[in-house]
């Protein structure tokens, strides 16, 4: 009998994560071109498209993990793990938050400017980032923006949950919001 392997799973959200940032080289680059032009509404249109990108890796992410452990939890007698889509999120914000430890040391009396990094590093959250700190020295951030990169890595654990539970509990969107549930 094959169990729904937890730990290839928690592997894979951390790849996930790799993919997501993979991805977000790219809004960097594409915002990068044209920010100059456009301004403002650059950090807006690619923020947004970065927001997006991590969403739906993850929940696509989640959505697979979510059938394959249904399918094990139904068949093979696993155990019941509704919210385990949450944990995979987690995980796979875990680079996000570990990057923002080591900012707040930069900010507070590090040493070092890990600003630039950090920026590359979450580069899907790249066009927001650098609306709310647009200098590459840390010296020169807000304190409030660390308020902005606390916030942002939560959407990998809820859209990767989200995406879970939608297969996990065979949830038909199209049934809950086209018929609303009649």
């Amino acid at each position: 009998m094959e169990k729904y392997n937890r730990n290839r799973a928690m592997l894979i959200s951390l790849a996930k994560w790799l993919e997501t940032e993979f991805f977000g080289i790219f809004i960097f680059l594409f915002f990068v071109a044209v920010a100059k032009p456009f301004g403002a509404f650059a950090n807006i249109l690619f923020g947004i498209a970065g927001l997006l990108t991590v969403a739906c890796l993850m929940a696509d992410f989640g959505m697979k993990q979510g059938e394959d452990a249904r399918n094990k939890v139904a068949f093979h007698g696993e155990k019941d793990c509704p919210n385990y889509g949450f944990v995979l999120g987690l995980t796979a914000s875990l680079p996000c938050y570990i990057t923002m430890i080591i900012l707040m040391v930069s900010k507070f009396g590090g040493g070092f400017n890990f600003m630039p990094a950090y920026k590359l590093l979450n580069a899907c959250f790249y066009p927001f980032i650098d609306w709310a700190a647009h200098s590459a020295n840390v010296s020169a951030m807000p304190p409030w923006v660390f308020i902005m990169t606390a916030v942002f890595p939560l959407l990998y654990p809820f859209s990767t949950w989200l995406g879970f539970k939608i297969t996990y509990k065979q949830i038909d969107v199209r049934e809950r919001i086209v018929y609303k549930h009649k």
